[in-house]
């Protein structure tokens, strides 16, 4: 069966470490939306939010999402944290495949991102507001899991 999947979640979640894990376990190709758009615009997601700003970079990864569940037949997918918030990507993941969201509780990431500085919507909020602005999208997934192995049990 060709599968979409799309895992969401605050940044630090550990959508990366568990999609990479299920792509390789399920034998399909492993996507981070993220470096797919820092790949194709040559540069980091910090730079185009510091250079071009927030909208600018919304549009880049709406066009980015809909490139890819239009060019490959089966994925696993690690959105960006905001990427289900924004227009109306939350409804073209879940016509397209499986959301799952990655409910990291915030302890263990704010331990995980204690030393990275890369995350431009981390400078100016704590992970608690973002998690209250998103949690609205986070909550329609189709699925809910805190670890690797509910998420390979519904697969």
């Amino acid at each position: 069966m060709k599968q979409k999947i799309f895992l969401i979640g605050l940044p630090g979640a550990g959508k990366t470490t568990m999609g990479l894990d299920l792509a390789v376990d399920l034998g399909i190709q492993f996507v981070d939306l993220d470096q797919d758009i820092e790949k194709a615009e040559k540069c980091s997601i910090k730079e185009i939010f510091a250079e071009k700003g927030e909208a600018h970079f919304r549009q880049l990864e709406k066009f980015h999402l809909e490139k890819v569940i239009n060019e490959l037949d089966a994925f696993v997918m690690a959105a960006g944290g905001g990427t289900p918030c924004f227009f109306n990507n939350l409804d073209i993941m879940q016509k397209a495949g499986t959301v799952c969201y990655i409910n990291t509780p915030i302890d263990k990431i704010q331990q995980r991102l204690a030393k990275d500085t890369s995350r431009p919507l981390m400078k100016n909020q704590s992970l608690e507001s973002l998690l209250e602005k998103r949690k609205e999208w986070y909550n329609q997934a189709d699925h809910t899991i805190q670890e690797y192995k509910e998420l390979i049990k519904l697969f």
